[in-house]
């Protein structure tokens, strides 16, 4: 048997965490724009350094589109970013092109543009799902959380939406409901549910926050090492066993898998940047169960110069991606000394001298959940 500093100095032999790695890009995130009409307290615009509020062009779609053909594995389309889709003047034009590809297509929104046009654009179209966010009282007593908005605006919006879906007689879209769990609002998560279960909503999903500011850093429910204070699953038992409730994990402490390497995931931001995942597609600040961090941005290409196919084959990209293999970056949430991490804080790089934030993901962790 090895000694502890031969086990130390062969850790990758030892590692359990050895996720599927895709050859394949099987799924693309487009951000239709990094506007947004909203202010979200939880929201990581509040941090990304050097933001420059841009929409994904129609050029850039007609450039995009012959590449997205020549992908034979693709399985979805997600029209999600760091701002809201529908505040891009074009979304509707974008959406259409985008269905003719023939590939499932989910938006996320915050709803408010869900006016009768869009709505009406979304159903014809069959999108194959919409999730809307909502993470404040249902009814309208405050906003812990959504700045720039009102439950009754969102309500209206929305139940126009499954009105309209009833009425046309089609299965799609599936209408989804993504809850941002915090010590602020879980009290009011099984009332959303109720409301959401009542208007129609198709499946429901409850996430953590990952906190992107310092007066954030209390909002958190998950833990490491320690039962969470305020069980989520517990919580919410009755409503997941009648209602397609999908809850997030509350423990740090646990195997990591990255379902952006797993599913072959390129994310595409408004400027046309290609980036693994959404995390990576700008630098901002992050609060680390309340530790301060810095996200670099990790960018492999841009769709004006390059195609798809392109960027993913290129050397660094790859190498990048088989980094996951064995999941090569160190797990920041059971390290023993955290707030002494030079490397986190002074150098920008992991104990293993990544310069990408991985060993601190909160998806791999699957605590953090996207529809």
């Amino acid at each position: 048997m090895p000694g502890r500093s031969e086990k130390k100095f062969f850790s990758w032999l030892f590692r359990k965490e050895t996720p599927f790695v895709s050859d394949e890009i099987r799924q693309l995130y487009i951000e239709l724009s990094s506007k947004c009409n909203l202010s979200c307290k939880t929201c990581a615009r509040n941090s990304i350094v050097g933001l420059k509020p841009s929409d994904f062009s129609l050029d850039k779609m007609k450039r995009l589109l012959p590449m997205i053909e020549g992908l034979p594995f693709l399985e979805r389309i997600v029209i999600l970013g760091f701002g809201e889709p529908l505040c891009n003047p074009r979304a509707g034009e974008l959406l259409k092109l985008l269905k003719g590809t023939g590939k499932k297509i989910l938006l996320v929104t915050n709803a408010s543009f869900l006016e009768e046009k869009i709505s009406r654009l979304i159903i014809n179209l069959e999108l194959d799902s919409v999730f809307v966010s909502w993470d404040d009282d249902i009814s309208g007593g405050g906003k812990a959380v959504r700045r720039g908005s009102s439950a009754s605006a969102f309500k209206s919006n929305l139940e126009q939406l499954i009105r309209m879906k009833k009425a046309s007689g089609r299965p799609f879209p599936e209408i989804g409901i993504e809850v941002v769990a915090t010590r602020s609002n879980y009290n009011h998560i099984k009332d959303i549910i109720s409301y959401g279960r009542w208007a129609g909503i198709d499946r429901f999903i409850v996430t953590n926050i990952f906190t992107y500011t310092r007066d954030m850093k209390d909002e958190i429910l998950y833990t490491v090492f320690d039962r969470p204070e305020i069980d989520l699953k517990k919580m919410l038992k009755k409503e997941i066993s009648e209602n397609s409730l999908t809850v997030a994990s509350q423990k740090a402490d646990t195997d990591r898998n990255c379902p952006f390497i797993e599913r072959g995931t390129v994310f595409i931001t408004s400027g046309g940047d290609i980036s693994p995942c959404p995390e990576l597609a700008h630098t901002h600040n992050a609060f680390y169960f309340g530790l301060s961090r810095t996200h670099l941005k990790r960018h492999y290409g841009n769709i004006k110069k390059e195609t798809l196919a392109e960027i993913w084959k290129k050397e660094d990209f790859r190498t990048f991606r088989n980094s996951f293999l064995y999941f090569d970056y160190p797990d920041c949430s059971t390290c023993a000394d955290p707030e002494r991490c030079h490397h986190r804080t002074v150098d920008i790089k992991d104990c293993y001298y990544n310069l990408t934030p991985c060993g601190e993901c909160l998806w791999a962790k699957g605590i953090v959940l996207c529809p």
